[in-house]
């Protein structure tokens, strides 16, 4: 370090400036590459909570789709009982008159 040390204070004060430029800078970018890592997993984090999102929302448009389909078959259940009701009152009135 010392042999570094004299070879920049001999090569003058740009030399000086410099290095200690580049060492500003390493200490800069090794924070900035922190930062960049903790952003980096809050994105996945939330990517995989996306993710669940999706997989909830997939399971409830499924059990919507079930529920619509029973919902379809029991108004057509009802339309065909009110068909029979209709047709056995008519055809009772026909008997009685």
């Amino acid at each position: 370090m010392e042999e570094i040390v004299s070879l920049v204070v001999a090569n003058g004060l740009f030399a000086v400036l410099f290095c200690g430029l580049l060492v500003y800078e390493l200490r800069d970018s090794r924070s900035r590459e922190a930062r960049y890592a903790k952003t980096i997993r809050a994105l996945t984090d939330s990517l995989d909570l996306l993710k669940d999102v999706k997989s909830d929302a997939e399971q409830i448009k499924s059990e919507v789709d079930v529920i619509a389909a029973d919902v379809k078959i029991i108004r057509e259940r009802g339309r065909n009982k009110r068909s029979e009701s209709k047709g056995l009152l008519g055809g009772a009135e026909c008997a009685s008159a």
